[in-house]
C-alpha cells in the first residue's frame, strides 16, 4: 500500500477541473498510490476563501471516501472564528484533522489561538500537520516546542526540514507526538533520518497539486531508490501512516 502524506487539491485544479477530482486521481494511480493526505491550496493564500475550500475538500472526499483524507485549515489571527472553524471542520464536515503553512499564512507559532486549536485537536485525538523548514514562523524546532507544550496532540512536520532545516527536524524527531514525512529532504537527509529517527513515526509525501507538474514521479523515485531497508519502506509507505491515522494510535 503506499499513502501519499502530503498532497494538495491546487488552485489551478480546482479552477480548471471544478471540483472534479478524475484526472487529479488519474496522476495517483499512474504511481499506484492507494490513499492521499489532501490539504487546501486557496485556503492557505487567500483567508477569505477558507470556509469554502475546508467544504470543497469534504466533497471531495465524499466522491471517493476510500482514497482521499482531508485536513482543513483555518488562520489563527481571526481570533475566536478561527477555533471556530476549527471546530467546524472536525465536527461538522468530519475532516480527518488539521493542516497549517505558517509561513503563507503569515503567523507565528506563538499566536495564542494556535494553542487552543492545538489542545482542542489533542481533545478530538486528530493530528496536526505543519509546514516546516522555511523561516521564519515554519521551523521544526518551533512545531517541536508546541508538541512539548500539547503532549497529548499528534503533530506531523510536513516537510521534515525540507532541503535546509532536515538536521533540525532530525533533532526533534524523538518527541513521542511528533511524525517526520519525508516530502522534501535530499536523498541522503531522508536516508539519514530513516536510520535515526523513530522508524515508527516516518512518513512519506509527495507535495503533489500545487501546479500541474508530476512531483510524485520525483519524490516517490527518490525514495525508492535510498539506502532504506525494504521492510522501512514499506512501513513507511503505507503501515505508519496507517497507525497515524487509527483512533487506537492516538497518544496514552
Amino acid at each position: 500500500m503506499i499513502v501519499d502524506c502530503h498532497t494538495h487539491w491546487g488552485m489551478g485544479w480546482e479552477d480548471r477541473d471544478q471540483g472534479d477530482p478524475t484526472a487529479w486521481l488519474e496522476v495517483l494511480d499512474r504511481h499506484q498510490v492507494d490513499q492521499a493526505f489532501l490539504l487546501g491550496h486557496y485556503s492557505l493564500t487567500q483567508s477569505e476563501r477558507t470556509t469554502a475550500d475546508n467544504d470543497r475538500l469534504a466533497r471531495l472526499r465524499d466522491q471517493v471516501p476510500d482514497r482521499l483524507v482531508p485536513f482543513g485549515t483555518c488562520w489563527p489571527h481571526h481570533g475566536v472564528r478561527a477555533i471556530d472553524e476549527a471546530i467546524r471542520c472536525l465536527d461538522r464536515l468530519g475532516l480527518t484533522g488539521l493542516k497549517f503553512h505558517p509561513w503563507l499564512q503569515g503567523f507565528s507559532l506563538a499566536e495564542p489561538v494556535l494553542a487552543d486549536i492545538c489542545a482542542l485537536a489533542g481533545e478530538r485525538g486528530v493530528p496536526i500537520i505543519f509546514h516546516d523548514g522555511t523561516p521564519c514562523y515554519s521551523l521544526p524546532e518551533q512545531v517541536a516546542g508546541l508538541a512539548r507544550r500539547f503532549p497529548q496532540t499528534r503533530f506531523v512536520l510536513g516537510h521534515a526540514g525540507l532541503l535546509w532545516a532536515w538536521r533540525s527536524a532530525l533533532a526533534v524527531a524523538g518527541l513521542a507526538n511528533l511524525w517526520t514525512c519525508l516530502c522534501g529532504p535530499h536523498q541522503r537527509g531522508m536516508e539519514i533520518l530513516s536510520h535515526h529517527a523513530p522508524a515508527d513515526r516516518l512518513l512519506w509525501g509527495s507535495d503533489f497539486g500545487f501546479g500541474f507538474a508530476d512531483p510524485i514521479d520525483y519524490r516517490l523515485g527518490q525514495f525508492r531508490r535510498s539506502r532504506i531497508p525494504a521492510a522501512l519502506q514499506q512501513a513507511i509507505l503505507g503501515a505508519n501512516p496507517q497507525r497515524l491515522l487509527r483512533p487506537e494510535g492516538a497518544l496514552p
